[in-house]
């Protein structure tokens, strides 16, 4: 495997601080040689589509497809998906699915995240003992892309634990982007910039958000996300 897990990481120390509330971040998850061939692997060869909801359905679609669209049709979209957003239901985000059966320069990605390796040492850090294995998704946030308020508990699909593997270097928080935590009555509470080469975990049960990326934003948000298993 091209890829090595920080074997300096205190697995101890983040378990304390994975308990105190169900959610922690841990820094330098990787050697940074293995954060910046992981970051270049998506630049190079991810092929993302937005994700979105509009007409209340899930759908992705291309920047070619979006760009074929007449004029009042993106409009109509984007609109759609404002509407949907305004009413605390909706993203718009670039992503791409990432499993065993991705191209190899991504695979070997999704294989890293779900190696006996990490999968013990997340397991150890959340004391969660059952965990087995992980869903993935490469994401690619621009200006005006965000995630509305959500939990990330589906029962049926034995999720257990949220993560978001950061690769965006040097974001600035005034360009949003943040993964916003909050209370059920929708109080904010806290906020994590993406950092780089951070691994953040928390419970499914946390309602959380992406702040919109800001239109001045000099970059895309980079990150790869997604959840633990139960078996």
């Amino acid at each position: 495997m091209p890829y090595k897990i920080n074997n300096e990481i205190d697995l101890l120390f983040w378990r304390n601080k994975f308990s105190s509330d169900l959610k922690c971040r841990v820094s330098n998850l990787l050697n940074l040689d293995s954060a910046h061939l992981i970051k270049s692997k998506i630049q190079n060869y991810a092929e993302f589509k937005q994700a979105h909801i509009a007409g209340k359905q899930y759908s992705e679609i291309s920047k070619e497809e979006f760009k074929q669209l007449e004029a009042n049709e993106r409009l109509s979209l984007i609109k759609s998906v404002h509407k949907q957003a305004s009413n605390g239901v909706g993203f718009w985000y670039g992503r791409q699915g990432l499993n065993q059966n991705s191209p190899t320069h991504l695979a070997s990605i999704y294989n890293l995240l779900s190696s006996e390796e990490m999968m013990s040492n997340v397991r150890e850090i959340t004391g969660i003992s059952s965990l087995a294995y992980l869903s993935a998704q490469l994401t690619a946030f621009a200006p005006g892309d965000f995630i509305t308020r959500h939990k990330d508990d589906v029962s049926s699909e034995k999720r257990r634990v949220a993560f978001v593997y950061n690769l965006s270097e040097n974001w600035h928080p005034d360009w949003g982007g943040l993964l916003q935590f909050y209370k059920n009555d929708g109080s904010p509470t806290e906020s994590w910039t993406p950092q780089y080469n951070s691994l953040c975990l928390f419970d499914v049960k946390h309602i959380h958000s992406v702040t919109c990326v800001a239109p001045f934003a000099p970059k895309l948000r980079i990150a790869i996300s997604g959840w633990f298993h139960d078996r």
